[in-house]
């Protein structure tokens, strides 16, 4: 090969390898910058995870006495929330400011939790509330809820009011109460048993004397049978209570039948 065709090819080749040399050290900067992408976001994911649970935490303060209102600011100072959970009676402490919190004062906790509060009614109740014409039950959770106290229950028939409901209550509404009164309540045990004098229904057949005590309203227990008894098959041999005895609505009655099958007497 003559000698300048040798020099041409030299500097060809050097040209080529100095192209290939820019290539690689252009795509290990392409791969340096791309990692320290990864590790650039990897290490702020890392941080503001960390921040947001390990957050600065914040102390309670004493929320006692203070009225809601005043509770409610002095949390919002220190990056909390009030929350009223319950009211209650309290002979010490004024209606309207704070009985008892959670968490207690100088926990600490994160910043935007709430703070639950139990608020003063006072040591007066308004007055007694009306509880005439709604069920017993209602009235004693509403007692309990005003603190006041369910006293004595007295039940009677009423034929007007339905059963479990209050008919009558001492003392009456809108009287002025204290803490921890207690009300009594009249309760209806609804409309009054019908009453029967017990018939002799011996001799009679059990078919007639099952379907005449259902229609009475009265309850008839498990038959006895007595093969022995001499009376006809299938007729009430004995029954308790006896004849003439005052039998009332619900009451359970017991007859013995002669025999051993039905018979209709």
């Amino acid at each position: 090969m003559p000698s300048g065709s040798r020099a041409e090819a030299r500097i060809l080749n050097d040209f080529q390898k100095d192209q290939l040399r820019r290539r690689v050290v252009l795509l290990a900067w392409i791969g340096a910058f791309a990692g320290l992408l990864v590790v650039v976001g990897a290490l702020s994911a890392y941080m503001t995870v960390r921040q947001s649970v390990s957050g600065r935490d914040v102390e309670v303060p004493d929320l006692s006495r203070l009225t809601a209102e005043e509770a409610s600011s002095l949390l919002k100072k220190n990056g909390l929330i009030l929350e009223e959970a319950a009211q209650r009676n309290d002979e010490s402490v004024d209606a309207g400011r704070i009985l008892a919190q959670d968490p207690a004062p100088g926990t600490a906790i994160k910043p935007q939790r709430k703070v639950k509060v139990v608020v003063s009614l006072g040591n007066k109740v308004n007055s007694i509330p009306e509880l005439r014409g709604g069920a017993a039950r209602k009235a004693q959770i509403t007692l309990q809820q005003q603190g006041m106290k369910l006293g004595d229950q007295a039940y009677v028939y009423s034929r007007r009011v339905e059963e479990n409901m209050v008919i009558a209550q001492d003392p009456l509404p809108e009287s002025a109460g204290l803490r921890d009164a207690k009300v009594a309540l009249l309760v209806s045990r609804g409309a009054p048993p019908r009453t029967y004098v017990m018939p002799d229904l011996k001799g009679r057949g059990e078919t007639e004397v099952l379907a005449f005590l259902a229609r009475a309203g009265v309850r008839t227990a498990p038959l006895r049978r007595d093969a022995a008894s001499g009376a006809a098959p299938g007729t009430v041999a004995a029954q308790d209570p006896e004849p003439g005895f005052p039998v009332r609505t619900g009451d359970l009655v017991t007859l013995t039948i002669a025999g051993g099958g039905r018979g209709g007497g």
